[in-house]
């Protein structure tokens, strides 16, 4: 996990939307699966897509934040604080790039490169009228 100095986080304290963003920051997700994860944590059931998306935009236009993602931060932070916050605890899964999809991301950047410089030769040996 990222390390910060404790001293130059209080401003996050008395600020809802900083703490939010500071927090899925830390946990690598966007402010809206962080509400989505706080939802969960909080009632014990997944949110709808509809009623998160309609929580999401109001707390986007008005920054009120609902009273269960305000929790879910402010324990988080406490976490982070704490030195304990991990984003396992929370389910989230981080995408790993396995060897198979490297080794063609590769062969595609080389196969390009390839073309490029052939074709740079052929516009460099073309002559102009």
């Amino acid at each position: 996990m990222p390390t910060i100095s404790t001293c130059r986080l209080d401003f996050l304290v008395d600020d809802e939307t900083k703490l939010i963003g500071f927090i899925a920051a830390v946990l690598q997700i966007s402010e809206y699966e962080l509400f989505r994860i706080a939802f969960l944590k909080w009632f014990d059931h997944p949110i709808s897509d509809n009623r998160l998306d309609s929580l999401f935009k109001e707390y986007l236009w008005t920054s009120n934040v609902p009273y269960w993602v305000n929790d879910f931060v402010r324990k988080a932070h406490e976490k982070f604080l704490d030195g304990e916050l991990n984003y396992k605890d929370y389910g989230i899964k981080r995408r790993v790039c396995d060897r198979r999809t490297k080794i063609i991301g590769w062969i595609i950047i080389s196969s390009l490169l390839i073309f490029l410089s052939i074709y740079s030769y052929l516009i460099s040996r073309y002559a102009s009228y």
